[in-house]
């Protein structure tokens, strides 16, 4: 349940009007952390058109993987983000990660429109941050900036979806943004088109309407990889399946719908996923972190050395990023690995200190 935008200095005054890169104490006060994604972020000069401004508007973005090439035929890698959202404080904030391993102080990006944030997703190729949050009963987006001195800031707060209860949000590279709603048991989508165009009714991808053979059962985290969407359940997910995966289905498709596949039923609920290449990361109600290949296969336990782990994250190469809600803080786990085995869980970001 986290991401960002560039621009240039035009942009940064811009947003700095704004409430960007709010640096005050409301992430870390009472922190229950609940969701964590992870951002790639490039300074560039960027002009707005009024296409872009609507489509910006109204989508969440996280940034490529690009880098700045120096007039003497240097390479600057990307700057990478972590961002996490504060659900009981209604807040989303964010750490810079380095190559080096050193992570700055928490800082907060949004301290205000939200009530009850959970879900966060990252749409890279359009840099907007989507955020679930189910006491608005919204999915809203923000675009991203990155100011001079490296902080990130967050434009205006526009609808993706309305008039939902949703806690967990993915966005594919084409735009489409995916969304759970836990209550009424769906897989519920809103189309890149309907993001250009503003249209806010999500409509049903996959429901617990008995013709799935009970694969929907309180669907909580989801993901996509552009051809199949995958999700767990936070009930009976020993029958229904811990970790389910289906083909997205064509907007055309009407005969046949998609068979959704459970790739584990070891659990009866899970909470968060990600994917990190060919595998599926998962957490429990307690403790456990596990890992299952997106093509299926034998699941393996990654981790128990949590107290609640809730949203999880991949940072794009070797780490593997884990919110726990109890445990004031994210961990990171490395991931993933030709052999899925057991690891150690470090505390990456401690909001005690």
């Amino acid at each position: 349940p986290f991401r960002l935008e560039a621009a240039g200095q035009n942009s940064s005054a811009r947003v700095a009007g704004n409430r960007s890169g709010v640096q005050g104490g409301g992430f870390r006060d009472r922190t229950t952390l609940s969701h964590c994604a992870v951002v790639w972020l490039v300074r560039r000069r960027r002009r707005r058109s009024s296409m872009q401004r609507g489509f910006a508007s109204r989508c969440l973005a996280l940034l490529g993987l690009i880098g700045i090439r120096l007039c003497s035929g240097g390479y600057i890698p990307p700057t990478k983000y972590l961002i996490m959202s504060n659900a009981a404080n209604g807040t989303i904030g964010y750490v810079q990660l380095s190559r080096t391993g050193n992570i700055s102080a928490v800082r907060t990006l949004i301290d205000r429109d939200l009530k009850h944030p959970q879900g966060i997703a990252i749409d890279q190729k359009r840099q907007l941050l989507l955020v679930a949050d189910s006491d608005l009963r919204k999915v809203v987006s923000y675009g991203l900036t990155v100011h001079e001195d490296g902080s990130l800031g967050v434009d205006d707060q526009s609808p993706v979806a309305e008039d939902l209860e949703t806690r967990w949000v993915a966005v594919d590279g084409l735009g489409n943004v995916f969304m759970t709603d836990e209550q009424g048991g769906r897989i519920l989508k809103i189309s890149a088109r309907q993001v250009l165009d503003g249209d806010t009714a999500a409509r049903s991808v996959f429901a617990d309407d008995g013709t799935l053979g009970g694969a929907i059962a309180s669907p909580g985290g989801v993901v996509t990889d552009n051809f199949h969407v995958y999700w767990t359940n936070k009930r009976d997910g020993q029958a229904t399946g811990t970790v389910v995966r289906s083909l997205v289905p064509a907007t055309n498709m009407t005969d046949v719908a998609p068979q959704p596949v459970a790739l584990s039923k070891n659990v009866p609920k899970a909470y968060g996923l990600c994917m990190a290449m060919d595998t599926i990361y998962y957490t429990d109600v307690d403790h456990n972190v596990y890992a299952v290949r997106a093509s299926g296969g034998d699941v393996v336990q990654v981790s128990s050395q949590f107290a609640n782990p809730r949203g999880c994250a991949w940072d794009g190469e070797s780490t593997i990023y884990i919110a726990d809600r109890s445990a004031d803080g994210v961990f990171a786990l490395d991931g993933p690995s030709l052999s899925l085995a057991e690891v150690s869980a470090k505390k990456a970001v401690d909001f005690q200190g």
